[in-house]
């Protein structure tokens, strides 16, 4: 690089030279080498640049007049990195020159030039008035004749349109309006997409102008039919481009738009139908009282083929319904007769385009209105049927896409008043008449008829394509196969040999049997594992690994049913010995090889009734070599789990030298460095060695003690938790001689905080204490420094299932009893112990030596951790002796204000150990209402004052808890007390409540009883049937005065979202604009402190801003795509919602994470909104990549801002991957979508910033 910079100012002025020659080669080759300098930004072309780049301007300009085309289209490709080195005055020139109407330059190639220029230079508000300057008044003039101009205008409007006034916006405006009445032909059409690219840069006033005009044009009678097209293509385009904007209007330009079909104009009625099919996928709710008229519309449509001899009419009988053209007496009529024979040859004849957009204008009504399935299928299902034998393929291939989108949507529908209906109706047979699935269970049989003969004919290879995708979605929703589905069957077999089809052919194949029963199928197993076979065979790797996969699928059908008919066992016999060929074929694909592994373990496990132990232990073999090979060991081990998770294998089937071998194996796999392959060998070794431990012998056990132990010694946490599990199961087998593995165990106990890891330690010292250790193992756990939380649970399990219950309880309590300082840490874990002891022991817990008073005294205790942990130990205590203690707590907590905050943790081990079954609760439900009512006696203000300011801040938090799950045992009982309480005029008191609703509703959707922490909860529909109220009445703390308490609501509120979401949808429409309010700063909450000689400024809602940010984008997660609960996006607000977002960027660091994260997730969810302001994006995080942090920033001054960076460049790649993916199918955008040029420009410059980002190991 250094070289060039060096020599380019030479090179330059010898290349500009040569630009003279004569020879065009010369020339050519001239403008390519200047291209690479210019191209370099580390060259540099002139130690005078102004001079240089002056004539270089000059000399490249020239070029553009140029005799020879390569040479005049590599100036214009020069044209993008000179611009980059310009200044202002030179960039002007080159405007000018561009722009002259008599220049020597042909005028495309000057139009080409000039958009090389706009979408190249560096983006500044100076820059955009320069080109807007000076291009706007030589561009409006030459609209209407030129098309290139148009496209210069379009780039101008995509790069700049933020810096136009709105004076030139309305220039803009009334220009390309008047090219809409006066222009002609392509120009128009231009002038519309022109029209959608401005309509970004309107400004209220002006878009009540333009919607005018359009409703003033639509109501002139005397229109032409080419105005009333371009008139109803800039409608649909403005809706593309504002579809927020444009939804008040649609009411009025909907009727005009509708009522041009009754012109009779093929290429109005096509941009008609195609305008409406954009306002019901993007205008879906103001579309709504139009849709009956839609219906009509796409009916009419579907069948439109006015040059065809047949009369759809004629194919319904007097009822209106369609009738069977295809009956048995007309089997031996070619299904190509009715469009290949009949085929048309007028070139004239567009009526196909007519019934296409009709087709996708259905397509996308069904998508859009789910909720109106049953009145879709009612008025234009079979209406489709009638069009699979359109004579155009395009057309039939779009008509079954539609019908597969109808089947698909079918499969999903939820009938969003469902819940209503059944308290209204009794009867379910009302429910069932017009219930999508029996609607088309009552079509399907003439569907597959069609679709056999498309399979079966010499039907175009995308209609047999569309085909078997209609039949698969059908095989999918149908509960029950009709009688003409036995004519599809024998279609597939011919259909296989078409290359093409064959992956869609066995993904019939898979959802078929994966969806139905074997009585039903039962006759087309022939021909099916005819199919698969062929298949597994195919030379291609993804025809053969699906084909597998399927394989497995058929035989688990098979071998489902209690006992495998010998017909059909056969083909179990035949699938196991293909996989088994192809597991060990050197020369298969590794992916076939990997799947016929894993096809192999399955089938083991499905198929006993049809293996022998002798093919057992064959195939073990075949997995002993796989995990041999490099190659397979991956999927050999998950192979080995599928196996040995199995209960309905037998052990004895297997030889012990095999069970030898895998272990040997996979115990010198934990000494690779391979991270995933280690983790994938310990926890294959877990579930092998709780299957086939009984047959492992002592030797291989000595060996693999090493291995593990070794893990242990690693300190790696991914690993232990298995690792432990597999010395629980050989704790029979460890030698006692061994202690060195139980040292390193013991070494451990500290560093384990995760509950899986303690878990697995206390079920492992459990069990070595049942073999009689018990003593030994006291002795060495009771170590002070062992004693954590982990320690403590360990050594009571000891206890405990060691039998040493009235032998070391004496002893632990005679340490707590201990009160010197230097006595803390023994104290506080020989209390711990106690405590773990009386939860599992239980009522056989001694009681009477353990006495109230010793735990009373130590609440007095100067050591925090002493008081806290002995309020935990009586709680403890007290749950399996409720009737004993619980009274006492209570009284203790109305009497002795001073310790509130440790009779409430005790409280609280009661009530959760008491929570997790109906037994459980039952034993505590005489005191359920006394517990209730004491806790929302203590006053917590008083209380305050009398405990340790750590007690006081914690007392609220835990008594809310207390009440949440009080409320969960009874909650037709409490949570409308809840309700009523939530209105109290004591902050504090609401403070209370609103914590206790916010845990209510951080309970998971389907809560589970068996554990510390699950809530007994009988019937959780009839909970949150009480929850609904609670929540109605919680949205009015989102307006609470005092800012702790709203932003406590507000997480509430993202709670809800997360865990019950069901009961938030139908108030979206209220909460939204609350969360919104709460994300402006305001003055009112902004003061400012003396901090020395400085002044600082805090914002004291900075707290609640941050929460109104969060929890919107709980909500978008929740609700968006409709993938929790049917919610439409417009409900979402996601044009605000980006606003907001986009407000949150030059906030808070915290809320600009937030603010990145959310902008990406509306890009996932409606990547429309994200397309129309990609050049205020792209201005916005350019300017946040920029940022530097300053010299004197601390250390967590620059951890931010590489965060920020990496957010940044996370949500650009989240954009940029959406665009391409709506771009992909068939999405456009007025902006330009992911082609827009401050995007563009933008996308380059993060390539540098992602590579340093990178690097810097960010």
């Amino acid at each position: 690089m250094s070289s060039t910079s060096q020599t380019a100012p030479y090179s330059v002025a010898s290349l500009l030279d040569k630009l003279s020659s004569q020879d065009s080669d010369y020339r050519f080759m001239s403008l390519s080498d200047l291209y690479k300098i210019l191209d370099n930004k580390a060259a540099v072309i002139s130690h005078e640049p102004n001079s240089q780049t002056n004539r270089i301007v000059n000399c490249i300009l020239r070029s553009l007049a140029d005799n020879n085309a390569e040479v005049q289209n590599l100036a214009v490709k020069c044209l993008s990195p000179l611009v980059r080195r310009t200044n202002e005055n030179q960039l002007s020139a080159i405007i000018v020159q561009l722009s002259k109407t008599d220049s020597e330059i042909d005028d495309s190639l000057a139009s080409t030039a000039l958009r090389t220029v706009i979408t190249s230079v560096p983006v500044s508000g100076s820059t955009g008035r320069l080109f807007i300057t000076r291009l706007l008044p030589i561009l409006l003039p030459q609209l209407r004749t030129s098309t290139d101009k148009i496209d210069v205008l379009v780039d101008l409007i995509h790069v700049f349109g933020s810096s136009f006034t709105q004076e030139q916006v309305h220039e803009t405006q009334n220009a390309l309006i008047g090219v809409l009445a006066s222009g002609k032909g392509l120009v128009r059409k231009r002038a519309v997409g022109a029209l959608g690219a401005l309509s970004n840069h309107l400004q209220q006033k002006l878009w009540i102008a333009m919607m005018e005009y359009l409703q003033t044009s639509f109501a002139d009678n005397k229109a032409s039919t080419d105005k009333l097209r371009i008139l109803v293509s800039v409608t649909g385009t403005l809706c593309s481009a504002e579809q927020v904007r444009i939804g008040p209007f649609l009411s009025k330009l909907v009727p005009p738009v509708i009522t041009a079909l009754e012109v009779d104009d093929d290429d109005l009625r096509e941009a008609v139908l195609k305008t409406l099919d954009t306002f019901i996928e993007l205008c879906p709710k103001e579309l709504a009282p139009f849709t009956s008229d839609v219906i009509t519309v796409a009916s009419r449509f579907v069948r439109y083929d006015p040059n065809y001899a047949a009369d759809d009419e004629d194919e319904e009988d007097e009822d209106g319904q369609m009738m069977d053209t295809d009956d048995e007496n007309d089997e031996d009529n070619d299904l190509d007769d009715e469009y290949e024979e009949d085929e048309f040859s007028d070139d004239e004849d567009v009526s196909w385009k007519l019934r296409r957009s009709a087709a996708k204008l259905v397509a996308t009504l069904i998508e859009t209105r789910r909720d109106m399935l049953p009145q879709l299928y009612t008025s234009l299902a079979s209406v489709l049927i009638s069009r699979f034998t359109d004579r155009e393929e395009t057309v039939r291939t779009e008509v079954m896409h539609t019908f597969a989108v109808l089947a698909e949507q079918t499969d999903k529908y939820k009938d969003s008043t469902s819940t209503r209906r059944k308290r209204r109706m009794s009867d379910d047979s009302m429910l069932l008449e017009t219930d999508p699935r029996v609607q088309l269970s009552d079509l399907s049989g003439k569907v597959f008829k069609i679709l056999a003969k498309h399979l079966a004919k010499t039907s175009g290879l995308e209609t047999k394509q569309a085909s078997l995708t209609v039949a698969t979605e059908l095989v999918t929703v149908l509960t029950t196969l009709p009688a003409e589905f036995s004519s599809l069957v024998p279609t597939i077999v011919p259909a296989f040999n078409q290359g093409t089809l064959r992956i869609s052919i066995i993904t019939f194949i898979n959802t078929l049997v994966t969806n139905h029963g074997l009585d039903e199928i039962i006759n087309y197993l022939p021909s099916l594992v005819s199919v698969v076979i062929a298949g597994v065979d195919d030379k291609f790797y993804k025809v053969s690994s699906e084909s597998l996969m399927t394989a497995e699928n058929i035989v688990r059908l098979i071998t489902e049913q209690s006992s495998t008919p010998a017909d059909t066992a056969k083909y179990v016999r035949q699938l196991h010995d293909l996989a088994v060929a192809k597991a060990i074929d050197s020369e298969a694909d590794l992916v076939v090889r990997e799947s016929s592994i894993l096809v192999i373990a399955r089938v083991m496990v499905s198929s006993k009734p049809v293996l022998q132990p002798t093919d057992y232990q064959s195939d073990a073999l075949i997995f002993w070599e796989r995990l041999r090979n490099e190659t397979t060991r991956l999927i050999a081990i998950k192979a080995i789990d599928i196996i040995s998770l199995c209960p309905a294998i037998d052990v004895s089937w297997f030889s012990n030298i095999w069970v030898t071998n895998i272990i040997t194996e996979l115990a010198g796999l934990l000494r690779k460095a391979d991270r995933s392959l280690r983790a994938a060998s310990i926890n294959g070794l877990k579930t092998f060695t709780e299957k086939f431990g009984i047959m492992i012998d002592t030797a291989t056990v000595s060996g693999l003690l090493l291995v593990l132990r070794g893990v242990l010694l690693e300190d790696n946490l991914q690993l232990i938790a298995p690792t432990m599990h597999i010395l629980t199961i050989l704790v029979a087998k460890i030698p006692h001689s061994q202690v060195d593995i139980l040292d390193c165990v013991i070494q451990l106990l500290p560093k384990s905080a995760s509950t899986t890891i303690t878990e697995s330690f206390i079920l492992f010292f459990s069990a070595l204490a049942q073999q009689g250790q018990s003593s030994g193992l006291f002795d060495s756990l009771s170590k002070e420094d062992l004693l954590v939380p982990t320690g403590a649970k360990v050594l009571a399990a000891v206890v405990v299932h060691g039998g040493l219950i009235a032998e070391k309880v004496p002893l632990i309590k005679a340490i707590a009893e201990k009160s010197g300082e230097s006595d803390v840490a023994a104290v506080r874990g020989s209390l711990m112990v106690l405590g773990e002891i009386a939860k599992i022991a239980g009522n056989d817990f001694p009681t009477d030596i353990v006495s109230t008073k010793l735990l009373f005294d130590k609440f007095t205790s100067a050591n925090d951790d002493v008081r806290v942990t002995a309020a935990q130990t009586l709680g403890a205590i007290a749950a399996s002796n409720v009737s004993s203690y619980v009274s006492l707590i209570i009284s203790h907590l109305g009497t002795d204000t001073s310790k509130a905050y440790l009779l409430v943790i005790s409280l609280r081990e009661v009530i959760v150990y008491n929570s997790v079954d109906d037994a459980h609760a039952a034993l505590l439900s005489p005191y359920v209402k006394d517990l209730w009512l004491q806790l929302f006696a203590v006053d917590y203000k008083s209380t305050s004052s009398a405990n340790t300011a750590n007690e006081a801040g914690g007392l609220r938090a835990v008594a809310s808890e207390c009440i949440a799950r009080l409320a969960m045992i009874d909650p037709i009982e409490f949570i409308p007390d809840l309700s009523q309480r939530l209105r109290s005029g004591d902050a504090v008191a609401r403070n209370i409540v609103i914590t206790a609703v916010r845990f209510l509703f951080n309970q998971p959707r389907e809560a589970t009883s068996g554990g510390a922490d699950a809530v007994a909860i009988e019937d959780s529909t009839s909970t949150d049937e009480v929850l609904t109220p609670l929540v109605e009445d919680f949205f009015a703390l989102l307006q609470d005065s005092d800012l702790e308490n709203r932003r406590l609501a507000i997480s509430a509120v993202a709670s809800i979202a997360h865990n019950k979401p069901q009961l938030l949808a139908e108030y979206l429409a209220r909460v939204l604009p609350l969360l919104f309010a709460d994300t402006f700063p305001r003055a009112e909450y902004i003061r400012e402190v003396q901090m020395g000689p400085f002044k600082h400024k805090i914002d004291d809602a900075l707290d609640v801003r941050k929460a109104a940010y969060e929890t919107i984008y709980a909500l978008l997660v929740a609700f968006a795509g409709q993938k929790v609960v049917q919610v439409d996006d417009r409900d979402l607000q996601l044009e605000n919602v980006f606003d907001r977002a986009m407000a949150g960027l030059d906030d808070d660091h915290d809320v600009k994470v937030v603010s990145c994260v959310t902008i990406g997730k509306i890009s996932e969810t409606n990547t429309g909104v994200v397309a129309a302001k990609l050049d205020v994006i792209a201005s916005k995080f350019t300017d946040l990549l920029n940022t530097k942090p300053k010299e004197t920033a601390i250390k967590q001054e620059f951890e931010r801002h590489s965060e920020i960076i990496r957010r940044v460049l996370r949500t650009t790649q989240e954009i940029q991957a959406a665009l391409t993916s709506a771009e992909s199918k068939g999405k456009t955008y007025p902006s330009g979508g992911s082609s827009d040029a401050k995007w563009v420009k933008y996308m380059v410059s993060v390539v540098p910033i992602a590579k340093n980002s990178t690097g810097s190991g960010r």
